[in-house]
């Protein structure tokens, strides 16, 4: 059993709830030990807050880090951005012994001080490097046979790659890799590789947002037969969750039929034997048809 503190953000328990729940439940009987902790706060946000702030942003993250380093064990989290912003500052702080003072000359008012010696690994990671994808297969309960897949890695899990080390950010392969162990088919797009947009909904450049979903769901409903998209990111699930309905606007060749969207943690609850119900697909805007669900 891998044991890791888990870092649920900001995101998840407050938009996602379930997906917290079904890594709490779930993630045990894949052999991976996940425990709370509540001095965790904001990572915080790697593109706005980030910009806004960039001297913030690191004494804000090597705190988290530093109750990580108190508690002696590495950290997992389920959302790109959080590992993104904690991976990234810990590289850099690690890397320059001049930032680290500085922030550490921030810590010491609140009696923290961050040493550099946690790793930061979302989940993903975890299942790549620490269980491995043939040992994710022999756990699955219910192998998602006939169900195609495409996958969305998102940007903040393949890059800076020289930092994450995930995967090749272009041409990712390692997150079709955990669809194909749970018995998926993973289907291959053009825009695989395409951000979501969430950058520019936040600027509050709607048309373009709408643009990028379209863009990513228009390639995968017309060239690739995939049922689902599936990610493992907060953000990228609900551009093209809720994003999708939005986007239909501006492009109404997706309102004909629209495609669902599962987070990681929730294909991997199908596939350990949930259903529908059990992993909060009700709280979706975007479901399928069931006859979708027939081939499980």
């Amino acid at each position: 059993m891998t044991k890791y503190l888990f870092f649920k953000g900001c995101t998840i328990p407050a938009k996602l709830p379930n997906v917290e729940k079904l890594a709490l439940d779930i993630l045990p009987e894949i052999g991976i030990e996940l425990q709370e902790e509540e001095q965790f706060s904001c990572c915080p946000d790697p593109v706005q807050l980030e910009g806004a702030n960039h001297y913030f942003w690191l004494a804000v993250a090597a705190r988290n880090l530093a109750i990580a380093e108190e508690k002696g064990l590495d950290i997992m989290t389920l959302c790109n951005g959080c590992l993104n912003t904690l991976a990234v500052t810990n590289a850099k702080l690690q890397k320059s012994a001049e930032l680290k003072a500085a922030v550490n000359n921030v810590l010491k008012e609140i009696g923290k001080e961050y040493k550099g010696t946690v790793k930061v690994k979302h989940l993903m990671q975890v299942i790549k490097e620490d269980l491995g994808y043939e040992n994710l297969k022999s756990k699955v309960k219910k192998p998602l046979h006939g169900l195609k897949v495409a996958s969305h890695p998102g940007c903040h899990l393949l890059m800076p790659d020289e930092i994450l080390k995930y995967d090749d950010p272009t041409d990712p392969q390692e997150y079709d890799k955990f669809v194909s162990a749970l018995g998926a088919t993973a289907v291959d797009y053009i825009t695989k590789v395409d951000c979501c947009g969430v950058s520019l909904n936040l600027v509050g450049d709607k048309e373009a947002n709408n643009k990028c979903i379209a863009n990513k769901l228009l390639d995968i409903k017309n060239h690739t037969g995939a049922q689902i998209l599936s990610t493992g990111c907060p953000f990228c699930f609900t551009q093209f969750d809720m994003g999708q309905i939005m986007a239909s606007r501006d492009y109404p060749e997706l309102k004909d039929s629209k495609i669902p969207v599962l987070y990681a943690i929730e294909l991997l609850g199908l596939a350990m034997g949930k259903s529908l119900d059990e992993i909060g697909y009700k709280t979706h805007r975007i479901k399928p048809e069931i006859k979708v669900w027939e081939v499980m």
